[in-house]
């Protein structure tokens, strides 16, 4: 049997330089109901127009998701947006295989934008020149009255201060990653690391199988700069299993603000999938739920940085969180085509 193992990958200047993830696209056939959803998930409305809303978080994206009514009654996912470093980048991308470009110019902060798509037909779309919003000098929030310093058990920090806090939607920061669930997982690897600087964080193989890699974790490479453990990640399907998004993830503050966020889309009778745990790989706790078109979306908060000099582990497939529920079945599958929520 031939090796599956994935190759060791170094960046260069001759790739598409990427700065960060920035949006996705998703289409909805309750259009209201998800904007519901998407207030008490944490997201803010930054534009809209009869068919579209924008979505944002606190930190300098313009939006970090783009909802879209879907014109024929079906859910669909179109993609992810990421942020080209220079022109000289977005440049590179206009010129790959099948490249379309557009502008943003109707929506907040402009910029440019070409879409591609990857060996498995999933569209990725490259922006520059938008401008970036402002960055705010203290977290905001819904939750919390006042949060000082934490006690711990030896180092105390907070003398005569009171926590205080009360329910809420968790404010989304930004969006962090996204994966996917491939049956062409070596060519689906091979396109994103040959055209851009995504370089693994982890790859992990199958057990009963050391040669054969099933699911590799990938940062942006940013030098000396660190970013997060992982903005994409790419699963090997099961014979037969159709290639997919498996879901997207969103920042919030602290543990505080994520346990209050689950406790406040419990209280809306939305559907929780898995959590509140902590993920092994990227450290990240993780709380994942569907929306109401049935796509799976998650807090997190708390996850690693890694930067060149971080190396690329390799381990065998296991277990996915140190604490927490007990795994579901659901997390593997596609819940995309039936509607879920209040």
């Amino acid at each position: 049997m031939a090796d599956t193992r994935l190759p060791l990958v170094i960046n260069d200047t001759s790739k598409i330089q990427l700065e960060r993830i920035s949006h996705v696209y998703f289409e909805h056939h309750d259009f209201e109901k998800f904007a519901n959803f998407a207030a008490d998930f944490g997201l803010s409305e930054a534009w809209h127009d009869d068919d579209t809303v924008l979505y944002r978080g606190y930190g300098k994206d313009q939006y970090c998701y783009v909802a879209r009514r879907s014109q024929n009654g079906e859910v669909a996912f179109r993609g992810s947006a990421w942020v080209a470093q220079t022109q000289v980048d977005f440049d590179k991308a206009t010129k790959l295989a099948g490249a379309v470009v557009n502008d943003l110019s109707k929506w907040p902060g402009g910029g440019k934008i070409v879409t591609l798509k990857t060996p498995c037909g999933f569209e990725i779309h490259v922006i520059y020149g938008q401008q970036d919003r402002e960055v705010l000098a203290t977290v905001p929030t819904v939750q919390i009255d006042h949060m000082g310093l934490l006690n711990g058990s030896i180092k105390k920090q907070r003398f005569g201060e009171f926590q205080r806090f009360h329910p809420g939607p968790a404010l989304v920061h930004k969006l962090g990653h996204l994966g996917y669930i491939v049956g062409r997982f070596e060519e689906e690897f091979t396109w994103y690391t040959n055209n851009f600087n995504f370089v693994p964080s982890d790859v992990q193989y199958q057990p009963d199988k050391e040669d054969m890699d099933v699911i590799t974790f990938m940062h942006i490479d940013l030098g000396d700069t660190y970013s997060d453990h992982h903005s994409l990640f790419i699963a090997r399907g099961a014979p037969g299993e159709h290639d997919r998004m498996h879901h997207t993830s969103y920042e919030v503050e602290n543990f505080d603000t994520q346990l209050l966020g689950h406790e406040w889309l419990a209280s809306k009778k939305y559907e929780s999938v898995w959590g509140v745990g902590r993920h092994i790989l990227g450290s990240q706790i993780f709380d994942y739920w569907r929306d109401t078109s049935g796509f799976m979306i998650e807090h997190y908060a708390d996850g690693d940085l890694v930067n060149q000099h971080t190396g690329t582990d390799r381990s065998a497939a296991g277990p996915l969180a140190v604490w927490g529920p007990e795994l579901p079945k659901e997390f593997r599958e596609d819940g995309t085509k039936k509607p879920v929520g209040p």
